[in-house]
Parts: structure tokens; C-alpha cells; sequence
């Protein structure tokens, strides 16, 4: 596919282009309409003056609008690396993930700079990751150097992930320090904050927090925004904003605010349906269940709201995005995540579904499906597994192919580390799918002030 875009790709790009002419055009009509109101005498004064108001009018609310404006213009293929945060650490480790990436006909990287509530870049929210050496600003690094090597970068942010299993103790202005009462809690009423390894029986990779807490969703969202506004990032990405499973969520403000809604206890739905006697117990055990998803559901998706909004307000050029779970059915269900309502009331510019299977007809199946759920195209790309294919780089190439056939508008691969020593993986990917060097996609404007300035901002 090369360089060359799909076809709804480049009509997207035409599209704004066309409306970009068209505002030239209006203005210029009413500098026009400005010159005739100076030359006109006073009997036509009056009806000039009404259509200028009523033009300018138009042209305040064409401009001023916070979202119409600022599109996702999947005009070319994204070509991403998921960088886990262990790569962020030094000057060194930085270059050469930018130089293997921008020779390898890469276009993007989605760098992990807050995996656990600690930060990989400047931050007076989120405490400093240890690892990073004093006065060393690893995003603001990136950034510069990705950005002079064709890059773009999207900084990636675990929402509800912080901490580690089995561990109480860290820095003080660590999030579980100044409120360890945030921490995610069980059916059985134990906090994450007290789950050790073996407790997480798979479920849980660190603590997490609770996003019906509304102090987790200021905190998660003040995260997001510190980011957009101190650094020229091209994108930011949210991971892990989800519930680990269905059996979390039972946490004291959780619990109030579904007792308020429905006048029941969401901890007498954990007992199941025998804790609802009578003719109705079992059909108001199923509809409670339901709503009580649904309430965690709602609470996912009102911080991606809240952070796509305000993102687009401060920097409309900045891409919002989120790596979801690819089954989005079971996503709902067993992980409270409801992504298709994001696409569909664009609250995310677009999606990664991770499908991390070696099985390309199982990866076909959620690429394909993803693509389908989308409101129009550019809006999914595929997350492509290539740790679980790391003797098979024609896999990976394969999954690539099938992932453009299907219509996505792009691939993002996990991860740079598990390849970064494999020079047979560059090869087979800059000799094949990515032999002809592409423009990442992009937002249509940036709505960056005048005088503003970031950390990174080399351009």
C-alpha cells in the first residue's frame, strides 16, 4: 500500500481542504460586502449592515466551534510502535528506538511515559520515576529527536493502573500515598491496595483505582492535560481504562451512588440471584446486573468524554486515542469497557483494538468487526501482536497485510522491546509492507495560540 491512501482516506483530506476554501471564500465575501457598506449611500446603509452581522455571525460560529473543525484526517497509513516506559530511560535508549523506527518506514510512536503512576517526563501531578536520571525530561527528548526523524509521538497513559501488587510504600507524592482510599475494591470488599501477586490470578497486572471515584476521574483527567498542554505530543493514549473484571467495582462511593440510582446494594448482586427471593427474584437479579454494568460502563466512558473534550479544546490538533480490548462484546461485559459508543459519539478520534493473537483468521475476525463498528473510515487500527510472533516475522507481515485489507487505517505493534534486538524483524517490515516511506495521518487543525510554547517544540 505504500504511500499511496485509500480512497476514503484521501476524500476525507479533500473534504477539509474544500472546506478550508470555502471559509476563505466567505470571508473574502464579506470584505467585499465591508467595501460596498463604505461606498454605499445611507438608504442602503441599513440592509448592508444586516447581512454583514449575520455573515460574521456565521463565520464566529464556524471558527469557534470546539470540535467541528478539528478532524482526524486518516489521508495516509499510521505506521505505530507501542515503547514501554523502560525504553524512555535514557538519552541513549531514545535515539536509537527513533533511528530503528524512522529506518524502518515507522511513522508514529506511542511512548508509555505514566505506566504505574509515575511519570517519564515533568510533571507537578505524578512523581518522577526513579529510573530517570535528575534533570533528564525523557518525553521532551523524544519528541525532539522523533519529530526531526519524520515521527510522530502519542503519549501513552495508563488511566486506572498504578503501583504494584504487594507493595504499600511509595514515593510521597505518589496517588496511592495521598489517597490510598482510591484504590479499586473486590466483591468481598479488599482493596487492590492489599492484593498480592498470586491474589491477581491473572486479572490484575498493579493496583488499580476506581473509576466511579469522582476524584480518581479529576486525577486521571489532570494527568491527561498536564501532558497536552506542556508538551507538543501529536497524540495522546489511554490504556488500561477499563475494570480488570466484572467482580471490582465495590467500593464505598461505587456502592452510594448505584443505591442512589436503584435503591439496591450492588453487593447483594454478587451473592446472586438467590439473594432476590420471590415470583420476580430472578428476572431483578438479571435487570439489576445489567444496570449495575452499565453504571461501571458509564463511568469508563465519562472520563474519555471528559478528557477528548477538554483535549479538544486546549489543542484540537492533539489525536485522542485508546487501546481497547478487541472483542468489543466481551470488552462490555467482563471489562466494563464499552468502546463502540466512543466511535460512535467521537469521543476518541480512533481506536487500537490489541489483537495479540499469532491466529490470523481469529485477528481477522476483531479487525474486521472493529472496522465495521466505526462511523466512517480512519477511526480503527489494528494492534498487532508481534511478541507472540517473535520467530515468525512473516506472521507479523501477514497480520499487517490483512489489517489493510480489511480497511484499517493503520497498525500499531506490541511492543519496540520485544524486537528492538531482532534486525530480522526491521528487515522483513521495511522490505515488505512498509518498503515505501508514508505521512502519519493527522488532525486537520492544531488551534495552537500565538506565542505559545512547549517543552520539546522543535518544529
Amino acid at each position: 500500500m505504500g504511500e499511496g491512501a485509500p480512497s476514503r482516506g484521501r476524500a476525507a483530506a479533500l473534504v477539509f481542504q474544500m472546506g478550508r476554501h470555502a471559509l476563505g471564500a466567505f470571508l473574502a465575501l464579506i470584505t467585499r460586502l465591508s467595501a460596498t457598506l463604505a461606498r454605499a449611500g445611507p438608504e442602503h446603509r441599513r440592509a448592508c449592515v444586516a447581512v454583514a452581522i449575520l455573515l460574521a455571525g456565521g463565520a464566529v460560529c464556524m471558527v469557534t466551534r470546539p470540535r467541528a473543525d478539528a478532524m482526524w484526517v486518516a489521508a495516509h497509513e499510521l505506521r505505530g510502535l507501542w515503547v514501554v516506559r523502560t525504553s524512555m530511560t535514557t538519552k541513549e535508549s531514545i535515539e536509537r528506538l527513533v533511528d530503528l523506527a524512522s529506518r524502518s518506514n515507522f511513522n508514529a510512536l506511542f511512548v508509555q511515559v505514566n505506566g504505574r503512576g509515575e511519570a517519564y517526563y515533568t510533571s507537578s501531578i505524578v512523581p518522577t520515576m526513579p529510573d530517570v536520571a535528575p534533570g533528564f525530561d525523557p518525553l521532551a527528548f523524544c519528541i525532539e529527536r522523533a519529530h526531526a526523524g519524520g515521527l510522530q509521538v502519542h503519549a501513552w497513559i495508563n488511566a486506572f493502573t498504578v503501583g504494584r501488587l504487594g507493595c504499600r510504600e511509595y514515593q510521597p507524592e505518589h496517588v496511592l500515598t495521598r489517597h490510598p482510599e482510591w484504590a479499586l475494591v473486590d466483591d468481598d470488599g479488599v482493596s487492590t491496595l492489599d492484593y498480592t501477586p498470586e491474589m491477581g490470578r491473572g486479572e490484575l497486572v498493579s493496583v488499580m483505582l476506581d473509576p466511579a471515584i469522582e476524584g480518581v476521574k479529576a486525577y486521571v483527567h489532570d494527568v491527561f492535560m498536564e501532558v497536552v498542554r506542556n508538551y507538543d505530543v501529536d497524540g495522546v493514549h489511554f490504556d488500561y481504562i477499563r475494570y480488570p473484571a466484572e467482580r471490582f467495582g465495590y467500593g464505598d462511593e461505587a456502592r452510594d451512588a448505584f443505591r442512589n440510582l436503584t435503591g439496591y446494594d450492588p453487593l447483594d448482586l454478587a451473592k446472586g440471584s438467590g439473594a432476590f427471593e420471590g415470583r420476580r427474584g430472578d428476572d431483578l437479579y438479571r435487570e439489576l446486573s445489567a444496570k449495575w454494568g452499565s453504571f461501571r460502563c458509564d463511568q469508563v466512558t465519562e472520563l474519555v468524554q471528559r478528557v477528548y473534550e477538554d483535549v479538544k479544546r486546549a489543542r484540537p490538533g492533539v489525536a485522542v486515542s485508546a487501546a481497547v480490548f478487541p472483542d468489543a462484546e466481551d470488552a462490555a461485559e467482563h471489562r466494563l469497557q464499552d468502546w463502540k459508543p466512543w466511535l460512535s459519539r467521537g469521543i476518541v478520534d480512533f481506536v487500537v483494538p490489541m489483537a495479540y493473537t499469532a491466529q490470523t483468521a481469529r485477528f481477522a475476525g476483531h479487525i474486521g468487526e472493529a472496522v465495521k463498528a466505526a462511523p466512517g473510515w480512519g477511526r480503527v487500527l489494528a494492534g498487532v501482536g508481534a511478541y507472540n510472533m517473535l520467530e515468525d516475522p512473516a506472521g507479523c507481515v501477514e497480520k499487517i497485510t490483512v489489517a489493510r485489507r480489511l480497511g484499517a487505517a493503520g497498525v500499531v505493534l506490541f511492543s519496540y522491546d520485544s524486537i528492538q534486538d531482532r534486525p530480522d524483524y526491521w528487515k522483513a517490515l521495511a522490505e515488505g509492507p512498509f518498503e515505501v516511506r508514508a505521512t502519519a495521518p493527522a488532525i486537520a487543525r492544531d488551534g495552537r495560540n500565538a506565542g505559545e510554547t512547549r517543552k520539546g517544540d522543535e518544529r
